[in-house]
């Protein structure tokens, strides 16, 4: 079988303060593989302003401060907001509420727009890509969230370490799906539940970026033996460590002791 060669393309921007990479896995570098990334590029970098405006907690005329104003059409009059509202109330209901879409009292989605916004524009702009007989894989990233897709049959896969202050914890090979990584100190909105936690680091694999981006909150914000409860429960795959630096892998609900995981989803 023949060794294709593959060429990684990368841009980043800056939205919703926050750095997004953007990567495409290509045969060639040529003008054609070039004007895609410029294009893909732009239109990202458009929807991802459309969506601050619409969603950020810190925008005084967004439909999250108008909701969290008392006014409820946001919910009637925008499908993008009643999705995201109803995602933040499931996933504080999977939770056992460890996962709270609030913040002074107010409601704050701000984790489930983050990553709803990735793959948004993951959905509309990059994986259509593949469509493209140049183009193998593509990536998108912001804030330790990651979604990424390969080509139907290609041999190409994501290599994406996985690491803390101290080490390199483990290489995940991935073709598609979503990996979210959190850190205890991250999250200041429930400071108490972060000081009673195990765990200081959680990263869990999914098909949906945001509730991998949700367990991986969830791991870092919970007693070990509640996170153990919901592995089981939802079959999580990824990676904790705790506070005392010890490593727990975990694969579909099972857990496992190997140190460096491959997965083809």
């Amino acid at each position: 079988m023949k060794n294709e060669k593959y060429y990684l393309k990368t841009k980043t921007i800056n939205q919703m303060n926050m750095n997004f990479l953007i990567k495409l896995a290509t045969l060639t570098t040529n003008v054609t593989v070039m004007e895609l990334l410029k294009v893909a590029t732009e239109r990202i970098d458009e929807r991802l302003q459309e969506i601050d405006r619409q969603f950020s907690a810190f925008r005084y005329d967004s439909l999250v401060s108008k909701f969290q104003r008392g006014d409820q059409k946001p919910l009637t009059a925008s499908n993008d907001f009643k999705q995201i509202y109803n995602s933040a109330i499931l996933s504080e209901q999977m939770t056992n509420g460890i996962y709270k879409p609030y913040f002074a009292g107010k409601f704050d989605p701000s984790v489930i727009v983050r990553n709803w916004a990735i793959e948004q524009v993951f959905d509309e702009t990059l994986k259509p890509l593949l469509k493209n007989p140049e183009v193998v894989g593509v990536y998108l990233s912001g804030d330790r969230s990651i979604k990424f897709a390969t080509k139907q049959n290609s041999d190409f896969h994501w290599e994406i370490n996985i690491s803390n202050v101290e080490e390199d914890l483990t290489t995940y090979y991935l073709k598609n799906g979503a990996i979210s990584t959190f850190e205890n100190d991250e999250f200041l909105g429930n400071t108490y539940k972060m000081n009673q936690a195990d765990n200081h680091q959680t990263t869990v694999i999914r098909s949906s970026l945001i509730e991998a981006s949700i367990w991986a909150l969830v791991g870092s914000s919970s007693k070990k033996e509640e996170f153990m409860s919901f592995i089981k429960h939802y079959n999580l795959t990824g990676i904790v460590v705790d506070k005392q630096d010890n490593i727990l892998n975990f694969n579909l609900g099972s857990i496992i002791d190997n140190k460096e995981t491959v997965l083809n989803k």
